[in-house]
């Protein structure tokens, strides 16, 4: 890879292959710090792959920074028994994901699901962040694609299995993880 050299024939902190977001200290410009719970998910992600013809399939685009994810889980007696994830992002969001697919196996659908709409995206949102520590403002919207996707693959569960009273609740849902992409916009 070609790296710019300054006029002293050393290497440039400024590449034009690094995130604005992340620049050298030396330079004035704040670093962009991740817990170490962060860095390793992101390092060893959990649960990447995708199900064989999983019981419900999500992808979303995060509206904020275009990263991808795309969820797939294996659901049986009202339990998800398996949740895995593809995700083109950056290092909180495949952190998030890596995450959330853990936290939720094992999970009986009615207690995701239980509780008003707003307790359940809370909660979905909490098992991300609860366990990855701070997560810089400019960052914040990670998660909530994350609880999206889920949601999109939930929805399209429940339309398989022809359980058509849950499916509107669950789409009814998406609206509200949109509030928590907005998260830190003032401090970016």
């Amino acid at each position: 890879m070609w790296l710019p050299k300054n006029s002293s024939g050393s290497l440039r902190n400024k590449s034009p292959f690094r995130s604005p977001d992340i620049e050298s200290k030396r330079e004035g410009i704040k670093v962009l710090e991740l817990s170490e719970k962060i860095k390793e998910h992101f390092r060893n992600p959990l649960n990447v792959g995708e199900i064989e013809n999983p019981e419900g399939m999500g992808t979303v685009d995060n509206p904020v920074c275009g990263d991808t994810t795309k969820l797939s889980l294996r659901i049986s007696n009202g339990v998800i028994e398996d949740a895995r994830f593809l995700s083109f992002g950056c290092a909180v969001t495949i952190a998030s994901a890596s995450v959330f697919t853990e936290k939720i196996k094992g999970k009986e659908v009615s207690w995701v699901f239980s509780g008003n709409d707003e307790e359940v995206v809370q909660r979905l949102i909490n098992l991300i962040e609860s366990e990855l520590g701070e997560i810089p403002a400019i960052k914040l919207h990670c998660p909530p694609a994350t609880v999206q996707v889920f949601l999109e693959a939930m929805a399209q569960y429940f339309g398989r299995e022809e359980r058509a009273e849950l499916g509107p609740r669950i789409k009814g849902l998406i609206p509200l993880v949109s509030v928590y992409y907005k998260r830190g916009e003032e401090e970016a």
